[in-house]
């Protein structure tokens, strides 16, 4: 892929792993009203795609793929927001607290692919031999 492309999706993924990060914060922070237990479980998935949706976003906007500091971050922040809870009125769930280390592990697996695959792949011009 043309570098100067790929500083520009990185330039975009990272904005947008900004702005994702701090509507992340408000929706994990916010106190919610009590939630009927069949309706629960949507939000074990949602817990799920959200942090799998940042881990991507953060593992594009990485220059290099260095994934233990972001990961770890990305484990802080989990953790974090699930004892953070406890405060403003929500719960602080252990099984949250995995589905969001576990999304995470996801995103950054899922942007480790598109970045090998994807953005990393020499285009057709380079394979080309004189």
């Amino acid at each position: 892929m043309n570098p100067s492309k790929y500083r520009r999706i990185r330039l975009i993924a990272t904005i947008c792993a900004w702005c994702y990060f701090l509507y992340m914060a408000y929706m994990l922070l916010y106190p919610i009203p009590q939630i009927p237990k069949p309706a629960r479980y949507v939000f074990d998935v949602i817990h799920f795609l959200a942090f799998v949706v940042l881990g991507v976003l953060v593992g594009v906007a990485l220059r290099r793929l260095r994934l233990k500091p972001w990961f770890i971050l990305l484990v802080v922040w989990g953790v974090g927001s699930e004892i953070l809870q406890r405060y403003t009125g929500r719960f602080c769930e252990f099984q949250d607290m995995v589905q969001n280390v576990l999304g995470a592990g996801a995103g950054f697996y899922a942007a480790w692919l598109l970045r090998r695959f994807w953005f990393e792949r020499p285009s057709k011009k380079e394979d080309a031999h004189d």
